[in-house]
């Protein structure tokens, strides 16, 4: 993409409540990135709309002999070529991804589409461009003493989105996802709009330059 007006993004999440802390903040992820330059912005419910995030014995062979991705897995990876950038809003479950969306990246970022680590020369089409939102339930004080925030890194920004060869990429992390409190529960989700919205605005403006 060349055109500012052409970016486009899709914020992904995997979360069986629609009206959950992770539901708000993934609005107002859609909203930072729409505010921060990006055309138009879509989200995408993994559990929503049906996908299995099982990883069985058709993505082993897959992986293994080299052969087709299954059915469903290349209908989603078309729907993520389609963009320009995947942003991902989730709770933190384990210090990491929850199952559904640690279940989506085994199967979908598949080798020759997301990554060569053969030396294939397949012409990669996964997006470039990967965010990760994660919602810890308690402030990020608890996350840095006990080194969990720097797991995440290494594992989603060094560990999925490097080894891509992501053009740019970052984890924001974001707190009070259980709190009682309405006011922490709308600080979060204005931080969420304006991390959101600073990553767009610099990609944007490299676009468009």
């Amino acid at each position: 993409m060349t055109n500012q007006q052409q970016l486009r993004a899709l914020v992904v999440t995997a979360h069986p409540d629609a009206d959950s802390a992770t539901a708000s903040t993934a609005a107002a992820v859609a909203r930072g990135l729409l505010r921060g330059g990006y055309a138009e912005v879509e989200r995408h419910d993994v559990l929503a709309a049906g996908f299995d995030p099982t990883f069985g014995s058709a993505d082993h062979a897959a992986y293994r002999d080299r052969t087709v991705v299954p059915a469903d897995v290349r209908a989603e990876q078309r729907r993520l070529e389609e963009f320009d950038a995947i942003a991902v809003v989730f709770p933190v479950y384990w210090w990491g991804l929850p199952g559904p969306l640690k279940g989506w990246v085994d199967r979908v970022f598949t080798r020759d589409w997301a990554y060569d680590d053969t030396n294939s020369g397949a012409e990669l089409a996964a997006p470039k461009r990967l965010y990760f939102f994660p919602i810890g339930a308690v402030g990020e004080s608890t996350y840095r003493k006990h080194g969990y925030l720097d797991g995440m890194n290494a594992q989603l920004v060094d560990g999925l989105a490097n080894y891509m060869g992501a053009e740019d990429s970052g984890l924001f992390l974001l707190g009070d996802g259980e709190s009682d409190d309405p006011d922490r529960h709308r600080a979060r989700e204005v931080a969420a709009e304006d991390a959101a919205a600073s990553v767009a605005a610099r990609i944007a403006d490299g676009a468009a330059a």
